[in-house]
């Protein structure tokens, strides 16, 4: 879906339509836009209740989107995310640092609602899954 949605040269989230259940554990993207492909104007870092209502009423759900951590990079926003890791006083947030090269310039939300698998998570066993990390035919 990132490969055939978007132009090779923007650089291109990946997210899920809005679920205000959900926006507690997830990064909540600000777009603009309309379909299946948006433009991220801002991101909201697991907001909780209270703000999730405000953002709700302020853009809408169909300017909300949920982060997937899947992303389409390019070495213009690769350079950006190094730069912001180097400048980091601690661990630096991937999600913050997406929402801010988001503010001058194009980055993609692609809206998927095929399920994702995770790569590396630990299985209920202790070892780590072998899995795909797309279920989405589309995405590879």
């Amino acid at each position: 879906m990132l490969v055939t949605a978007t132009p090779s040269a923007i650089p291109a989230v990946l997210a899920a339509p809005f679920d205000a259940g959900a926006a507690s554990s997830h990064g909540v993207i600000l777009c603009t836009g309309e379909g299946p492909v948006q433009r991220m104007m801002g991101l909201v870092e697991k907001p909780d209740r209270n703000e999730t209502i405000r953002l709700e009423a302020e853009y809408g759900n169909a300017n909300l989107r949920l982060l997937q951590g899947r992303m389409r990079v390019t070495p213009r926003l690769l350079h950006y995310l190094v730069a912001a890791a180097r400048r980091a006083a601690d661990e630096p947030k991937f999600s913050l640092a997406l929402a801010s090269y988001a503010r001058p310039h194009r980055l993609d939300v692609v809206t998927s609602t095929q399920p994702l698998t995770d790569l590396g998570l630990p299985s209920a066993g202790g070892g780590e899954r072998k899995t795909s990390c797309f279920a989405d035919p589309m995405l590879h």
